[in-house]
C-alpha cells in the first residue's frame, strides 16, 4: 500500500491541469494517504490561460491530474528553489474567497490597498510590482511563494490559493541565476554528481529571466546535465506553489543522497 511505502526508496511525480484550480486539494489528499513525496507542476498553454492538458494512455485530459510512482535504482534527492527573501513585511488575508483563489482584505482592509502600501507603491502601479514582490508563507525562514494575477477592484486574485487567516510575507526578488547555481551545486555535492534531472520549472520565473535577459546564463547551469522538463502554471513540492522550481535529481548508483531499492 501506498501509505506503507518508504519515502527514502520511492518517489512522485504528479502533472496537473494547470487551470483545473484543484492543485492544492489534490495535493492535501496526497499527503493524507502517502509518506511519499511528489513533485511536479501543473500543465501550461503558453499564457493563453484557455484549457491546459494532461497526457496518460497515450490521451489528452483536462480537469485531470496523472500521477507516477517510482522505486529509483539509483539515489535521488528533491529540490525547491525560488529566489525570494522576506521584507520582514507581513500580510494577514483576513478576508478570502479560496475556491475563487482571491483575496478581498488584507490586515482587515482592501487587499489591493494592504498590498500597494507594503509595496511602497500606489494601487494603480502595484500589478507591476507583481513579479518581483510576490508574497510567502515562511516555514522555517523558508518562503512558499503565493504569486498575485491581478488586481480586481479591492481585491486580488493569485495563482494559487490563499488560505483566511494566513500568514504571508512580502517578498524581494534576489539573483536568481546565482540561487539557482547554489541549489543545483549543493545537490551536485550531496549526490556526488548527477545522472539527471526533472525540472518543474515556473513560467514565472521564466519571463523573469527573460525580462532580465539572463535566460542564457540560467541555461549554462544545466549545461552538461541530462535535464527535461517544462515551464510550469504553478509548482508541486509539499503543497501547491509558484514562482519556484521543483526538480527531482538522480544521482548515480552506489553513491550518497535517498536509499536505491535493493
Amino acid at each position: 500500500p501506498v501509505n506503507r511505502m518508504d519515502p527514502e526508496r520511492y518517489v512522485g511525480i504528479v502533472l496537473v491541469d494547470g487551470l483545473s484550480g484543484g492543485e492544492e486539494k489534490l495535493m492535501e489528499r496526497l499527503g493524507d494517504r502517502a509518506d511519499v513525496i511528489f513533485v511536479g507542476g501543473s500543465a501550461g498553454d503558453d499564457l493563453k490561460f484557455r484549457q491546459t492538458h494532461v497526457f496518460a494512455g497515450g490521451k489528452a485530459h483536462s480537469g485531470a491530474a496523472v500521477l507516477a510512482l517510482m522505486r529509483p535504482v539509483a539515489p535521488f534527492e528533491i529540490v525547491k528553489t525560488q529566489s525570494f527573501r522576506s521584507t520582514g513585511k507581513a500580510l494577514v488575508a483576513s478576508r478570502v474567497d479560496e475556491a475563487g483563489r482571491e483575496v478581498l482584505e488584507f490586515n482587515g482592509g482592501p487587499a489591493a490597498a494592504a498590498y500597494a502600501a507594503a509595496a511602497g507603491v500606489p494601487v494603480e502601479a502595484a500589478s507591476g510590482r507583481f513579479m518581483h514582490n510576490p508574497v510567502g508563507l515562511m516555514v522555517g525562514g523558508e518562503p512558499y511563494v503565493r504569486s498575485p494575477q491581478r488586481i480586481d477592484g479591492d481585491k486580488m486574485r493569485f495563482y494559487c490559493n490563499v488560505r483566511e487567516g494566513m500568514k504571508l510575507e512580502l517578498l524581494e526578488g534576489a539573483d536568481i541565476v546565482a540561487d539557482t547555481q547554489k541549489a543545483v551545486d549543493d545537490v551536485r555535492n550531496a549526490l556526488g554528481a548527477i545522472a539527471g534531472i526533472i525540472n518543474f520549472h515556473c513560467i514565472l520565473r521564466t519571463l523573469e529571466l527573460e525580462d532580465k535577459q539572463q535566460a542564457q546564463a540560467y541555461g549554462r547551469i544545466f549545461s552538461g546535465l541530462p535535464t527535461i522538463g517544462f515551464s510550469t502554471y504553478g509548482e508541486q513540492y509539499l503543497g501547491h506553489i509558484n514562482q519556484t522550481s521543483t526538480m527531482l535529481v538522480f544521482g548515480r548508483k552506489n553513491q550518497a543522497g535517498k536509499k536505491p531499492s535493493p
